[in-house]
């Protein structure tokens, strides 16, 4: 057991992806896959999503902060990224 990869699989951490589609968003959300996109289109949803090659994929750790912020609108949530100095615009963590 060098690495701990002959560990049985329950008992590894679980690996919380970094982007989100907009499936497993919705999960998160508890909101369709449809909400979603709507959201994102009318500026519901905070966050500006990313692409990835063909895919639209969205930070899971400034989707998370997003919610702890009360999920603001997208021109309010934009204004707070930029005063805290967060958000993916700017290259920073959460």
């Amino acid at each position: 057991m060098k690495n701990g990869s002959d560990k049985d699989p329950k008992e590894r951490l679980p690996v919380r992806p970094l982007l989100l589609d907009a499936k497993s968003l919705a999960a998160v959300l508890s909101v369709s896959r449809t909400t979603v996109y709507q959201m994102n289109n009318t500026g519901e949803l905070g966050p500006m999503p990313i692409r990835f090659g063909r895919r639209t994929l969205w930070r899971y750790g400034e989707i998370a902060a997003w919610v702890r912020a009360g999920c603001p609108r997208r021109e309010v949530w934009a204004k707070m990224a930029q005063e805290r100095g967060f958000g993916h615009q700017f290259g920073r963590r959460f």
